[in-house]
């Protein structure tokens, strides 16, 4: 696995937004595209014992959307919002309290359509590590934290196919860590970070 620094992360991130720029532009055009409610979520790194980690959420069961899923901090862009950096900066403050201004952002990745209605920007930031964390039990079960290079082995994800609308979709699944299971749409946002990092392909992680 190359060895990652704030710059060479923010430099990643912005040759990878720039090369997925023209390839949005006819999905956007679609009228079903328009009618997506916008959202973001962040993709929180952090340095722990000279290693990157990425922090996870285990999404609360009282909620209606995703209940029990593990997530990124983020949520549907709401009219206080100035744009969609604050409304992942505002969400991760609200689900695990993580105060906005403790954030260094590297950068964006591409936005993701999900089946939910959404369209999701997703944004990269480094926070500090440790943190006094203060969850939101209605939102959020459980907060956990795993490192980057365990969830660039492709040894530890599968592909599975699971039915939606009548069609059969490839659905990335992760193996279970400390119990936990990144799947769907959070597991393939993780891909993308993955793969705008260079580490999607196992030659670059040896």
């Amino acid at each position: 696995m190359p060895d990652l620094t704030e710059k060479s992360i923010s430099k990643a991130l912005r040759l990878y937004q720039s090369e997925q720029e023209g390839r949005f532009g006819e999905l956007f055009s679609g009228e079903s595209y328009q009618k997506l409610r916008p959202a973001a979520v962040i993709i929180p790194l952090l340095e722990h014992e000279n290693r990157w980690y990425v922090l996870l959420t285990r999404r609360s069961e009282k909620l209606l959307e995703h209940r029990g899923q593990v997530a990124f901090p983020g949520g549907a862009m709401e009219s206080r919002d100035n744009d969609l950096r604050t409304t992942a900066l505002r969400e991760m403050h609200e689900e695990i309290g993580i105060d906005p201004e403790h954030v260094l952002i590297l950068g964006e990745l591409a936005d993701m359509p999900v089946i939910t209605g959404y369209l999701v920007r997703i944004i990269v930031g480094k926070i500090p590590w440790p943190y006094e964390l203060t969850i939101n039990q209605d939102e959020v079960e459980r907060v956990f934290i795993v490192p980057l290079n365990w969830l660039a082995d492709p040894n530890h994800r599968t592909i599975r196919y699971r039915s939606y609308a009548g069609r059969e979709f490839p659905v990335i699944f992760f193996d279970d860590y400390e119990g936990q299971q990144l799947w769907g749409a959070s597991a393939e946002m993780m891909m993308t970070l993955l793969s705008a990092l260079g580490l999607d392909d196992p030659d670059k992680n040896e």
